[in-house]
């Protein structure tokens, strides 16, 4: 549709142009006619009056052919404002992942500490070592902390300077030999000294 106006509307213009040329052409030949025929009076009214109406049905077509165009040119108008404005898509939105925690090498992430409403302690009892068995600095270093108050392995691993699982190992250990008893209900678990454990305390024991 839009080249067929296109194509209308050259070819309008083109014949504007001509008419244009032929009414210049027209205008020239009759100033030349005219000096010729300045001798006859007659002569010259009666080629006046058809140079006249020659112009006259030069200007109806050129006033025709400027009407057509204002026609297209409407109708074109009024096609493009009825065709609804295409809008870009909108872009997708863009997902931003969450950041990664950072982890330690070595250290496992600690769950948080969740309270139930009942304790539940755990003691062990198995072959136990008796006073007399010596335990390394470390373990006697676990043993004066907890009998200052019952620790978490977070706060013993910071405590004694250790990694979280070379303290696990440590108070896994203790459990086992009944040195201490630890609270399931929480995580991490919560250490605190048995008799054996306070006996380790004595000064018979260094």
């Amino acid at each position: 549709m839009a080249l067929a106006d296109d194509l209308v509307t050259a070819v309008l213009l083109a014949s504007t142009a001509f008419f244009v040329a032929l009414a210049l052409g027209l205008l020239i030949r009759y100033r030349q006619v005219s000096q010729k025929i300045t001798a006859s009076t007659d002569l010259g009214h009666d080629l006046w009056q058809a140079l006249e109406q020659r112009m006259k049905k030069q200007d109806e077509r050129i006033l025709d052919v400027m009407a057509r165009l204002d026609v297209i040119q409407s109708r074109a108008l009024a096609a493009a404002a009825a065709q609804p404005p295409v809008s870009p898509p909108s872009p997708a939105p863009v997902l931003r992942p969450e950041p990664a925690k950072e982890l330690v090498p070595g250290v496992m992430p600690e769950a948080p500490i969740v309270q139930q409403p009942e304790s539940r302690v755990e003691s062990h009892v198995s072959q136990a070592p008796s006073p007399e068995v010596q335990l390394d600095e470390t373990q006697l270093r676990a043993i004066s902390l907890l009998a200052e108050s019952p620790k978490n392995t977070r706060q013993l691993t910071d405590a004694i300077g250790l990694s979280r699982e070379h303290t696990a190992r440590l108070m896994k250990a203790l459990f086992e030999a009944g040195v201490v008893t630890r609270n399931a209900t929480t995580k991490p678990f919560v250490y605190q000294l048995t008799d054996l454990g306070k006996s380790y305390l004595t000064p018979s024991s260094s």
